[in-house]
């Protein structure tokens, strides 16, 4: 399903189109997944501090109130411990992406005029899929008519918007379109190709 390919993806994106139209002009945005605003990070930044304050406490009765054991208290220390932890992971997590988010999208603002459309096909695929299997993201690698590769990812807008079932992701030797600005291999560029459920009502 997947092949090995060295190339950073950051601010490299798949769009899901009803046609491809290599006349028209480059799209307006990458479309990138909203991110919390400082808001909702303010608000997380809270959630996690309590949680934080409630594990130290949590960990502070362990080793000073009677229990089982020591193998008890090293077992619910890494428990309790390992909870705030994972929250202020995936805040630091998230900020990273946005940050990366928001400097791609700014460079394609800046280039897009730039950006020239090149036809290509599917040539590899790698599916991620969330617990209950739903196709949380996946990376296309493209071949493209002048002879070199580009490689982009798909991304949901939010999690409701996963693709339900792995056939509705672009199968290998799928025509695509690629805008990206010559000559400038690391910018942004989008990976345009059919939405394969507009495919299948056509067809139906």
């Amino acid at each position: 399903m997947s092949q090995p390919y060295v190339e950073d993806t950051a601010g490299h994106v798949v769009h899901f189109v009803e046609h491809l139209d290599a006349t028209g002009s480059a799209p307006q945005s990458l479309m990138l997944p909203k991110h919390l605003g400082v808001f909702g990070r303010l608000v997380f930044v809270v959630v996690n501090a309590l949680a934080t304050v409630g594990a130290g406490w949590g960990v502070y009765l362990l080793w000073t109130e009677e229990t089982p054991g020591l193998w008890f208290n090293v077992l619910f220390t890494v428990v309790v411990a390992a909870i705030p932890a994972v929250l202020w992971i995936f805040l630091f997590g998230s900020g990273v992406e946005a940050k990366s988010d928001g400097q791609g999208e700014a460079e394609w603002k800046e280039t897009r005029d730039s950006a020239r459309a090149w036809r290509g096909s599917v040539v590899a695929r790698d599916i991620q899929l969330a617990e209950e299997g739903s196709v949380s993201s996946f990376e296309l690698t493209i071949a493209l008519e002048d002879g070199s590769n580009a490689r982009g990812r798909w991304r949901p807008a939010k999690a409701s918007s996963r693709l339900p079932l792995q056939p509705q992701v672009p199968g290998i030797g799928s025509d695509v379109l690629v805008w990206r600005v010559p000559g400038a291999d690391s910018a942004p560029l989008i990976i345009q190709v059919i939405d394969p459920t507009i495919v299948q009502h056509r067809h139906s």
